[in-house]
């Protein structure tokens, strides 16, 4: 009698350190980790359950994949791909990597949730081209309020010379002495725009993906600045 051994190997590290850890009220084989502690089994009927497939959702997310999209793709229930979103958007945190900076570029983008012209929602952000990173970002309205915001989120900062365009209400909240006006000092954020439209849908003027909540929104685009600050989630 011929006997096959199968070797199981963790999803989340892939360690080899692995034993069994009871049954699940299905019936299937539960497993446990003894490098990372999470426990897993070793095939799941629903394709939502799969760690690799939580993995794939989690990029698509950041490379211009709409919800509807993912499902197909994953096969994994919409409402599962925003329960991921927003779990994942909420351990991601968007922090400047040091305390001063030469030049910071500000400048705002516009979205909308639910409706497009009743429900705008303009999204302000400073971005170093020095260390090509988003220090901080707000949302509201296209007023002097969500400026002040951000200008706050930077006043921890040394910040020799703000860029924007000539949007008034950058001229009543950022300091006058440090404050540089005009499309050639906003080239780079410029860039970034473009980048950022290119990897989230809900940001390109014409679109017919986005968001219906306004949580929702608000988590894909703090997981887009954190990607594309750190290149990975």
């Amino acid at each position: 009698m011929c006997e096959i051994t199968i070797q199981v190997n963790c999803p989340y590290c892939h360690s080899l350190k692995v034993v069994k850890n009871g049954v699940k009220r299905t019936g299937k084989q539960n497993f446990l980790c003894r490098s990372c502690g999470k426990q897993f089994q070793f095939f799941y009927q629903k394709p939502g359950c799969r760690p690799a497939v939580k993995a794939l959702v989690l990029r698509l997310l950041v490379r211009n994949s709409g919800i509807r999209d993912i499902e197909q793709v994953t096969g994994g229930h919409r409402q599962t791909v925003l329960r991921w979103l927003n779990q994942k958007a909420e351990s991601c945190q968007v922090r400047p990597s040091r305390q001063q900076y030469r030049q910071v570029q500000l400048d705002e983008v516009w979205t909308f949730v639910g409706q497009r012209k009743k429900r705008k929602r303009w999204l302000f952000y400073a971005y170093a081209p020095e260390t090509d990173e988003v220090l901080a970002w707000s949302w509201g309205n296209r007023s002097q309020r969500t400026v002040n915001r951000l200008y706050r989120q930077l006043q921890t900062l040394t910040i020799d010379l703000f860029c924007t365009d000539d949007w008034p209400a950058f001229a009543k909240v950022l300091p006058e002495e440090r404050h540089l006006v005009g499309k050639a000092y906003t080239r780079n954020i410029e860039g970034v725009n473009l980048c950022l439209r290119t990897r989230n849908r809900r940001i390109v003027r014409k679109t017919a993906c986005f968001s219906k909540k306004e949580q929702n929104h608000y988590n894909a685009m703090k997981l887009i600045f954190y990607y594309r600050n750190h290149h990975t989630l």
